[in-house]
């Protein structure tokens, strides 16, 4: 059984308290757009995030960051940018009725509009992913990290078990080279 975050119930309370936002939102003219995809790997629930290679030009090379980019011309709005970029850098097709909402912009250090799109990507194999290395991930372009929920009545300290993704389809502990090791 999945931890509430990921419930049915979990989910439709999700998306009803981000429906406001998320009409409003939806629209905008934001410069950019990230999804954050919650999902589960072994059944553990998880964000699912990137390591933008240090190859990059610009300001994001080396960054730790959620799948995301600009806005195409083409780009209907910021959930189609977003979901547009994910199945660029990683492979991974997000069906749009998979979208839990829009969460509020944030800015980069350039000032940058970027909305942050929330859906759930249900279970997730990390060695299904095709990573683009045209679109920025390099070859230890992946890991995911997930925080493990406190049983009802424990203390609020989490743990985190990490996989970190090579390119390789090779599988080791630990977070991203040259970050300390997650904790068990």
């Amino acid at each position: 059984m999945l931890p509430d975050c990921l419930s049915a119930e979990g989910e439709h309370r999700c998306r009803r308290l981000l429906a406001p936002a998320t009409a409003r939102l939806r629209a905008w003219p934001a410069a950019a757009a990230v999804l954050v995809p919650l999902c589960s790997v072994r059944g553990v629930p998880a964000l699912l995030y990137t390591l933008r290679s240090s190859r990059l030009a610009g300001r994001h090379k080396g960054d730790v960051s959620f799948p995301g980019g600009k806005r195409d011309p083409a780009d209907q709005d910021v959930v189609h940018t977003a979901l547009r970029e994910t199945h660029e850098e990683l492979g991974l097709v997000v069906p749009e009725d998979h979208v839990w909402g829009i969460l509020q912009p944030v800015y980069d250090q350039n000032k940058t509009t970027i909305a942050p799109v929330l859906a759930g990507v249900g279970p997730l194999d990390p060695q299904s992913l095709k990573p683009n290395p045209e679109e920025g991930p390099g070859g230890h372009w992946s890991h995911s990290c997930s925080h493990r929920l406190p049983q009802s009545g424990a203390q609020p300290g989490a743990q985190l078990a990490a996989n970190r993704t090579r390119r390789s389809s090779q599988s080791s502990p630990g977070c991203h080279p040259g970050a300390p090791q997650c904790p068990p």
